[in-house]
């Protein structure tokens, strides 16, 4: 049975009750057209999620039972995607979270036609994480990715953050396949690899170029092909984000 979840401000614990968000409560009483008494999943802060009911009140109350098992994959994947023009970042986030990405980077690349500045940054951002929410109300997450304000390559490179893995899909490798590298990634770490941390880079409509693929090299990338046909950007990352919780984590 399907029971729709909600993200929730407070922790909980057994009988304890919590407050809807206004657009979580919208969304259950006018758009489910469920009731009180109906069961719904609350997700914490914390990322714990309970099996509830809905309660009357004003506004409706969620009201916890019994705490259930996270929902999120064993593996944790960030994508740095190159930014893209208009709304295909929005489709990027909206399918990523739902996938099981974990935190979204836009990399202004060399190749980026858009570049914002830092208002217009800052909506984006507002705008791509309640996109983000909503996708993970409706895939059932128990976290809410983040998204991150636009930086460079090097910028996100230069983090010193512990990567198990990067990635970096690009058109022009015809050398090593995405399949070789999660083959091996899985003959070593096993399945579900629980706790790595993947990297993946995903240029934008004009792709990378040489000198970003060299210093994501240094960086200790493996730079991969994704075989014969040229994925649009807002669906590569989304592609190679889904293989990779296929082979090291539990998405199939």
């Amino acid at each position: 049975m399907f029971v729709p979840h909600v993200f929730v401000d407070r922790e909980l614990a057994p009988g304890a009750a919590a407050p809807l968000a206004a657009d979580d409560a919208h969304h259950l009483l006018r758009v489910l057209r469920r009731r009180p008494g109906d069961p719904v999943v609350a997700v914490t802060p914390a990322g714990r999620r309970w099996l509830g009911r809905l309660a009357p009140g004003s506004p409706p109350q969620l009201e916890a039972r019994e705490e259930l098992p996270s929902s999120e994959p064993p593996v944790t994947v960030t994508l740095g995607q190159g930014l893209p023009k208009g709304p295909k970042m929005e489709e990027v986030v909206r399918h990523g979270t739902e996938v099981g990405v974990a935190r979204f980077v836009p990399v202004l690349a060399a190749r980026s036609v858009s570049r914002p500045g830092e208002a217009g940054a800052a909506q984006r951002v507002q705008r791509w994480q309640r996109i983000a929410r909503e996708a993970a109300r409706q895939s059932q997450r128990s976290a809410v990715p983040q998204v991150e304000p636009p930086c460079s390559l090097d910028g996100l490179l230069s983090r010193g953050e512990a990567w198990d893995l990067i990635l970096m899909p690009w058109e022009e490798e015809e050398a090593r396949g995405l399949r070789e590298e999660l083959q091996a990634a899985a003959a070593a770490w096993g399945r579900p690899a629980a706790g790595r941390r993947v990297l993946i880079l995903v240029g934008p409509e004009g792709g990378w170029d040489a000198g970003e693929v060299e210093a994501a090299r240094r960086a200790g990338a493996r730079v991969v092909t994704l075989g014969p046909r040229i994925l649009r950007t807002e669906t590569a990352g989304v592609l190679v984000a889904g293989l990779v919780l296929h082979v090291l984590g539990d998405l199939g």
